[in-house]
């Protein structure tokens, strides 16, 4: 501005964001904390020391009328009086103007920064304000205005903003980038703005120079997600980070369910130089993106170190599956029923599992298979209705990370046009095609649809290198296990904080390598039917323990600390590996095939087990051409990533060695230059000095600067030296620099040939590492077997007499291993069989060990047909086809079911799906409705499952009417309970004390005792007492009114007068609370 008397801009020294509890943060200068402001409101100060001391400037110059950049106050200011000091000295407050309280409120974390900032924000000046120059007002707030609407940080196409007395900053999300009116983008700005508008929902990481910087809505995300900070940088947000830390924030980013774009910078300085266009910013492009269940490539791999291979998926326990989902409606009369189909595929090891199925309104088949493939991403039509997309939803990972969930357009699902993406992409390779065109219409649809969206991450690839493209499991290949039955045995999960520890699958995971560990949950969540595959398993676990041939035992050895094989080949045959990782990769493969080669001899003699031969000569087959790659890395070079010295021999590739020539000819010209410089110093001796990366400088000490020519140029120096270039040197050099990137580029170019050349072997390096992924099973299972002291079952096919299962002092897998020394763990027995008695009714005091029985017995017939040996003395049983379970009490307030809704509806969902070759187990079924209810619809639930389907049932219950069954079934039923003592020395007014002995034991019980529960919760003591005194009086109620019944049906039949008095005066006394003993 110019002019003594023209206003000066109040200079905003920061900016206004949410906190992290939503209230406003309260800014503070240094100006501020000299003057200890106590106001309730933030503020910002304005000292008179950094107001701009350019007012005497031209009108022409940089801060004249001309500059676009320039802030104007309002019209109201100019007839404001000149404010005076107050008494003590300090400045006095006025409003900020409304285009500063504007400006701040769009850039703000906070929506209500807007709306509030005139009362949340006050300017302090020290002298009055000028007059202020003349300002088109309305534009400028219309463009404003405008501005808020489309841009505000919390903004998301169409949604709503928040009020601002509820600020949130987890709604904030990537969105179109857009700048404030009147402000004119920087180069940089304009170019990141055009690639984030093609990419709105992707949160960038765009590299400039060491870092990497977030601009927009994207600023403020990071800031809140990674702990960084973001400010305001000309005309957006913006936060930055280290390039060598990029791969951690891509991976915490994407683990919070964000899809996240990497934009690299495509020009080095040298190249840039070189063209036509050197005052332009350097290029960039968004080379690669990746979300939860694609992160694939160098960006998430740390350059150095190996890690990559390590971190497994993006969290421990999840499959890093990709679901795609289309739905349709089935014919009418079927209420809620919806017809749906899924291609469910892990882009980091090659699977992809298809199925089409009818489920009903409850969606317990989409939930059964969500159970099982845990996928951490979701791919939806938007005819997908409400109800499925809830359940995607609510299928939950480890630590409660919910699915991501993106929506594709219809036309991406339809068959017809996938199937010509996918005879597009198969080409040559007919007999996938003819497999894929077999499949379902729907399934069809689902497959292009995933290769479409697949694309946008370079990974549609995907297809070609699947082995084939199974079906999902429906009844035929393996044992049935519903989703509640998953979560009830605590298969995969515990029950308690969803993590693996606690579950069967922490305990029998004693795997050395990743790939290994997705195999065996693979097994456990799989168990087979067939009963040769069974004792096939059986044998090799079997081998494994009792043989001491070399090749075992040395086998053992090298599985320890594995890189993650399955993942690596993966990424090669992607051609998102870094070089270190493929380092690690082969030669961790050559390592392990030299060690087992050593030891091998003839497998077939030694090793008596068909199976383990066969997954042996697999691996060692396999990997027969690795040694040959791993022989031409440059360990050191693959370790720092230098792919212009990465392979040992670059014969193959005629361009870098025409390169390298070129590089050596004109260091050669620099080095020849020497002997001139030398001369032209007038020093007996020169050699080129390279500081700080600055290569081919001519140091000078300042005693000989008079001899330096004027031509040359200065690059550095110091108090003692000059450093310089002579033209010669500053020509050759720069031809250097081009013909070092030039080489970088066909370094490259090789580097990507090596990798599809071993990407060419991809499927028989991919058998060799999953039969190497069997043994490591089979290894771990092993060694569990013999430290446990797990037997070998015997399985065998269903006879006449159907489904039997006869367990010989069986324990808990789990339970029997956490157990605490001092405890021992009590085994029982279990003998059921349909032709004989098929359904054990069991009671008893609460915390008797009922549950834990019943799912022992569910997981060792599951073990069993796994191939694993099993925590007991001895087993045998028959194939079962399928194991059900209800148990626990939990509602579903998303779905709108209460607690027995949910009860009643898995219970009817077992009934449909049972077979008499089912083990199905019911906990404590009508619990969660009125006693006679409940008891009504436990007997009807029991008779159905004894007489209509005759499956073997475990039914756990605290109703002792159901007991009568095993009166009425006495062949059929068997009545059991978990023994106990009750410690009447230890009842204390009333409560008694219960030893529990976890026996189970034939008959029933008489009572649960759940006063005693509730003693050992430590419920306080007057408490109990009252419920004693309660349970008594309820107690005596019962038996009076058993009582009157018994002795009125006796009045009733009776023919003798004098009996008939007896009965009289025996209803009177029982009317009037005595019990009659001899009635």
């Amino acid at each position: 501005m110019s002019g003594l008397g023209s206003k000066k801009q109040p200079t905003i020294s920061m900016f206004f964001a949410s906190s992290s509890n939503g209230q406003l943060k309260k800014c503070v200068t240094d100006e501020e904390k000299k003057v200890k402001s106590h106001a309730e409101r933030a503020e910002v100060v304005v000292s008179p020391a950094i107001k701009r001391a350019n007012s005497g400037r031209s009108k022409g110059g940089k801060w004249g009328k001309g500059s676009a950049k320039r802030a104007r106050l309002q019209d109201h200011t100019e007839h404001t009086p000149a404010p005076s000091p107050s008494h003590n000295g300090s400045p006095v407050k006025r409003d900020l103007t409304p285009w500063t309280k504007t400006r701040l409120g769009a850039f703000s974390c906070d929506p209500g920064v807007e709306d509030e900032a005139g009362a949340a924000m006050a300017v302090e000046e020290g002298e009055a304000p000028g007059e202020a120059a003349p300002t088109n007002e309305k534009n400028i707030g219309d463009k404003l205005n405008a501005f808020k609407n489309t841009n505000g940080s919390s903004c998301s196409n169409n949604k709503q903003v928040a009020p601002p007395s509820a600020p949130s900053s987890s709604s904030i999300k990537p969105a179109l980038l857009k700048p404030l009116p009147g402000m004119k983008l920087t180069p940089l700005e304009h170019q990141v703005a055009d690639i984030k508008n093609k990419q709105p929902d992707v949160l960038l990481f765009v590299e400039c120079g060491y870092k990497y910087r977030f601009f927009g809505n994207d600023a403020e995300i990071a800031a809140k997600e990674l702990n960084i900070i973001a400010h305001l940088d000309h005309s957006f947000m913006t936060a930055s980070i280290p390039t060598h830390r990029l791969h951690v924030h891509v991976r915490r980013l994407v683990a919070k369910g964000y899809k996240v774009g990497v934009v690299k910078q495509t020009e080095t300085a040298a190249l840039k130089a070189a063209g036509a266009n050197k005052t332009a910013p350097f290029g960039r492009k968004l080379t690669a993106l990746y979300t939860r269940s694609t992160l694939i490539g160098e960006d998430v791999t740390p350059g150095v170190g190996g890690a990559g291979l390590e971190d497994g998926d993006v969290l421990e326990g999840t499959t890093a599956m990709l679901l795609v989902l289309s739905e349709a409606k089935v014919p009418a009369g079927k209420d809620g029923a919806v017809l749906i189909s899924i291609v469910a595929i892990q882009p980091s090891t090659g699977d992809i599992i298809y199925d089409t199925f009818e489920d009903s309104k409850t969606r317990t088949e989409l939930c059964c298979r969500l159970d099982h493939l845990q996928p951490v991403e979701a791919v939806v039509s938007p005819a997908t209705s409400e109800l499925t997309t809830k359940t995607i939803t609510s299928a939950a990972t480890k630590n409660d990370d919910c699915i991501r969930i993106e929506h594709l357009d219809e036309n991406k699902f339809d068959s017809e046009k996938s199937m010509t993406l996918i005879v597009d992409l198969l080409n040559g390779e007919d007999e996938k095609v003819n497999h894929i065109s077999s499949l379902p219409t729907s399934v069809i649809g689902c497959v292009g649809a995933t290769l479409q969206y697949l694309a946008e991450f370079k990974l549609d690839g995907i297809v070609k290198m699947a082995g084939s493209i199974q079906k999902y499991s429906s009844g035929h290949h393996h044992m049935r296990l519903s989703g509640a039955t998953l979560r009830n045995l605590e298969v995969l999960a515990n029950a308690v904080d969803g993590s693996s520890k606690g579950s069967l699958f922490w305990a029998l995971d004693s795997t050395q390598t990743k790939f290994g560990s997705r195999l065996l949950r693979r097994w456990i969540t799989q168990p087979l039917l067939d009963e040769g595959e069974i004792v096939e398993r059986q044998d090799m676990v079997d081998e494994v323990i009792k043989s001491s041939v070399p090749v075992l035992v040395k086998l053992k050895e090298v599985l320890y600390k594995l890189p993650d094989f399955e993942r690596a080949i993966t990424t090669i045959f992607h051609k998102k590996c870094s070089p270190h990782e493929f380092w690690l990769a082969v030669q961790g493969l050559s390592r392990l095939h030299s060690e087992l080669s050593k030891t091998e001899g003839n497998l077939e003699n030694t090793i008596t087990s068909p199976g383990l031969v066969k997954l042996l000569r697999d691996v060692l087959d396999g990997l027969a051409n690795v040694e040959a790659y791993a022989a031409n890395i440059h360990e050191a070079s693959a370790r720092e990533s230098k792919k212009t010295t990465l392979l040992k021999d670059f014969s193959e590739y005629p361009n870098v060695i025409s390169r390298q020539q070129e590089i050596a000819e004109v260091e050669k010209k620099l080095k020849d230059l020497i002997p001139d410089i030398a001369r032209t110093l007038a020093v007996p001796a020169f050699k080129y000095t390279t500081v700080s990366g600055l290569e081919y400088l001519i140091e000078v000490p300042n005693s000989r600067l008079k001899a330096v020519p004027k031509n040359w140029s200065k690059i550095s120096s110091t108090k003692a030296v000059g450093r310089f270039r002579s033209p010669e040197i500053e020509r050759n050099f720069q031809r250097l620099q081009q013909l070092r990137e030039q080489l970088q580029l066909d370094c490259h170019e090789a580097w990507v040939k090596v990798l599809a050349d071993f990407s060419g072997h991809y499927h028989r390096h991919r058998q060799a590492v999953r039969s190497l992924a069997a043994l490591d099973v089979l290894v771990g299972l092993a060694g569990i077997a013999r430290t446990q002291g797990f037997c070998r079952p015997k399985l065998s096919a269903k006879g006449d007499g159907g489904a039997k299962l006869k367990i010989v002092q069986g324990r808990h897998p789990v339970v029997s291993q956490i157990q605490m020394q001092d405890k021992q763990y009590v085994a029982n027995d279990t003998n059921m069989e349909v032709a004989r008695e098929r359904v054990m009714l069991v009671t008893g005091p609460n915390m008797g060990g009922k549950s834990c029985y019943m799912r022992q017995v569910a997981l060792i017939a599951l073990m069993a047909q796994m191939g694993s040996f099993v925590p007991a003395d001895s087993v045998e049983m028959t194939i079962l086809d399928a194991i059900y379970t209800r148990m626990g009490a939990a509602d579903e307030i998303f779905s709108g079911r209460s607690t027995f809704m949910v009860e009643v509806g898995e219970t009817a969902d077992i009934m449909r799906e049972a077979t008499k070759d089912s083990l199905v187990i019911l906990d404590e079924l009508g619990r969660g409705t009125s006693t006679h209810d409940g008891v009504a619809v436990a007997m009807a639930v029991l008779d159905h499952f004894l007489n209509s389907v005759g499956c073997l049932t475990i039914f756990v219950t605290h109703y002792l009417t159901l007991t009568d069954f095993g009166h009425l079934y006495p062949t059929q039923v068997g009545n059991y309970h978990m023994a106990f003592i009750v410690n009447d020395e230890e009842e204390s007014d009333g409560v008694e004390a219960v030893t529990f002995m976890y026996q189970l034991t034939s008959g029933s019980a008489g009572q649960s005792y759940g006063l005693n529960v509730a003693r050992l919760a430590e419920v306080p003591h007057p408490i109990l007492v009252r419920a004693a005194e309660k349970s008594k009086e309820l107690e005596k109620t019962c038996i009076s009114k058993r009582q009157r019944v018994k002795l009125f049906q006796n009045l009733m039949t009776s023919q003798d007068s004098g009996k008939m008095r007896q009965h009289l005066v025996a209803l009177k006394a029982v009317g009037e609370g005595t019990v009659c003993e001899d009635t």
